[in-house]
């Protein structure tokens, strides 16, 4: 398994371990925020620890597993060892409790969500489209390059997106030995939410093993376990607010506050939609009565500076903090290319657009999948059969021990939904989490055979819901579990929805090490450029490079083997006039561009 995973391992081990020992030292509070404590700590180190290394121009593997070695390291002393020993042993009582109780069922539907997830990133071709187009791109470049930096390109997301959740795929890329499993990258993060939404049980009172089983059946949600196969960023986004949730509304102590302005920054850094979750949260923080109002205003400025740099350059440059898309807010209207109502039409039916939010949400929430069933990247409909535990979470919310835990419920839900797309169901993937504790805390005080058979029911409806999702890992294929012995290019062609498998994977292995597959505007998604065993380079043509001896100096100096260029622009119709030099390979399917494929 190292050629595979590499050095991922022992690096994820070592921010694991130096952030709970950090948690162990700022929190005395319960094993379950500790532990998200840790968790939130060892994610914003990894953001950290590529943003020193991308600076110093020292992405490597080995400076990679170095600087988490280091981090464990610094962190660590002999006492800490003690206490980490006696956490690890709590948390054997807690999975050993998780699998003796009727809410084994539950816990194992989460288990074989993570395991058929696991089973899609290393056996697929990285084939999503916003991964491809915006998400990738940089976590390839600062492994071509060594540093974080400004990509080179026409994608405006790339540059305009904040990437608090890039830089955690960079260093886990940066420590897998290729990549295979860089799909994967959300694995931490749902982990870290299963954690947070267990720890909002415990506080209802919700026994241990429940309270975890219970809460690992949201990676059971369909979206979220076709997505943890996708290098995007939504289950990240989610399992970022559920962090939030658990620190905002705790009590205001140093431990709590740092883990606020941590989860707090990770957030804000996580997509463009984030800024509303994060004011929302934020304003809870800090108007809750009680001491420690100064920390809380500490805890948000230090959020801000961490993960508001992609809004403050939006903001310089082009006068609107989400830049590239245009907004209308109250008197002034934020310009950019791209019109919000886009995302309210793509893959959805006649007159949706048209709806009020509302209207938009409950037209989602009525609409069953189609025919193509679930998918990561679904537009219209539920979260899968546990949505039908919404009347049992209201009814538990109103009784019981679910009151304590009713306003970081409300809270998860509130901010979740916060979001002008909360039709679309990758948007608000915390949802399901918050209907899980709100069901868990509020059965917790029934009778135990009418809680044993809540918990059968959540633990069948997650198994339902795997067994609906599970064809959407490879919509264009035979079922993930056949696909062991395929080729690579069978397990492209179950997977893509870019379509031309055997085009791209064809064009990309002509591209040899230290030579490079070029680009120019009209390839709409350039993760698709990149070899998956890191050899070679990509590089964007210069917008003044247009045809003749300029273009024929940059191909040469950039040693260009491969080229997608705009089928009907100069660039192509020089290439077409010597055919001696250029061989067409083919036209792209989705997009305007031509590939050629140049001579040595």
């Amino acid at each position: 398994m190292l050629p595979v995973v590499g050095w991922l391992p022992l690096g994820v081990a070592a921010l694991w371990l130096g952030g709970h020992v950090l948690a162990t030292r700022l929190l005395a509070g319960p094993l379950g925020e500790r532990l998200c404590l840790g968790l939130t700590i060892a994610l914003a180190t990894a953001l950290g620890l590529v943003e020193l290394l991308g600076a110093l121009g020292w992405l490597t593997a080995a400076a990679g597993l170095v600087g988490c070695l280091g981090f464990a390291t610094a962190a660590t002393r002999a006492g800490d060892l003690r206490a980490v020993r006696a956490d690890l042993v709590a948390l054997g009582r807690v999975a050993r409790a998780a699998v003796r109780g009727p809410w084994a069922l539950a816990l194992l539907a989460g288990l074989l969500a993570l395991a058929l997830a696991s089973l899609a990133a290393l056996l697929l071709e990285s084939w999503g489209w916003d991964a491809l187009a915006y998400h990738l791109p940089p976590v390839h470049d600062a492994l071509q390059t060594g540093r974080v930096r400004e990509v080179p390109t026409h994608v405006a997301y790339v540059q305009a997106y904040p990437q608090a959740v890039e830089r955690v795929f960079t260093l886990w890329r940066l420590l897998l030995a290729d990549e295979t499993l860089v799909d994967l990258g959300q694995l931490p993060f749902a982990l870290a939410g299963a954690a947070g939404l267990a720890t909002l049980a415990r506080r209802a009172g919700v026994s241990p093993g429940r309270a975890a089983a219970l809460a690992l059946a949201w990676c059971a949600t369909p979206v979220v376990m076709l997505q943890l196969a996708h290098a995007y960023v939504d289950v990240a986004h989610a399992a970022l607010a559920v962090l939030a949730v658990v620190f905002v509304t705790g009590p205001r102590d140093r431990g709590r506050l740092i883990g606020a302005a941590l989860a707090l920054g990770l957030l804000l850094g996580s997509k463009p939609s984030a800024p509303l979750p994060f004011a929302l949260l934020a304003a809870t923080l800090g108007l809750r009565r009680g001491p420690g109002r100064a920390g809380a205003l500490a805890a948000i400025a230090a959020a801000l500076v961490l993960g508001g740099g992609s809004y403050v350059r939006g903001l310089m440059l082009h006068g609107n903090p989400v830049w590239p898309v245009a907004l209308q807010v109250g008197p002034w209207t934020l310009p950019g290319p791209v019109n919000p109502e886009m995302f309210f039409a793509v893959l959805t039916p006649s007159g949706f657009a048209e709806l009020d939010w509302p209207g938009r949400l409950m037209r989602s929430w009525s609409t069953l999948p189609g025919p193509g069933g679930y998918g990561y990247d679904m537009r219209l409909g539920l979260h899968g059969p546990l949505h039908l535990l919404v009347p049992l979470a209201i009814v538990s919310l109103a009784l019981g021990t679910a009151r304590r835990v009713r306003l970081p419920i409300a809270l998860l839900a509130v901010v979740t939904l916060a979001t002008p797309a909360a039709f679309w169901p990758r948007f608000t993937l915390a949802l399901p989490g918050a209907l899980l504790v709100a069901v868990a805390a509020g059965s917790e005080g029934w009778a135990r055979p009418v809680r044993a058979g809540v918990d059968a029911a959540i633990g069948a409806l997650a198994l339902a819901g795997i067994v609906l999702a599970a064809p959407g890992f490879s919509p264009d294929g035979p079922p993930i579990w056949e696909l062991g012995r395929a080729t690579p290019l069978q397990r492209a062609e179950a997977a893509t929805a870019i379509g031309q498998a055997r085009g791209w994977l064809e064009a990309r292995g002509r591209v040899g090490t230290e030579e490079c597959f070029g680009y120019d505007e009209s390839v709409e998604v350039p993760g698709l450029l990149w070899r998956p065993d890191g050899r070679g380079r990509v590089a964007f043509v210069p917008p003044e490079v247009v045809e003749g001896p300029a273009l024929a100096a940059w191909l040469a100096a950039e040693r260009v083997r491969v080229i997608a260029v705009d089928r009907r622009g100069p660039r192509a119709a020089w290439l077409r006039a010597q055919p001696e030099r250029f061989t067409p390979l083919f036209g792209c399917r989705t997009a305007p561009c031509e590939v050629f494929a140049v001579a040595r």
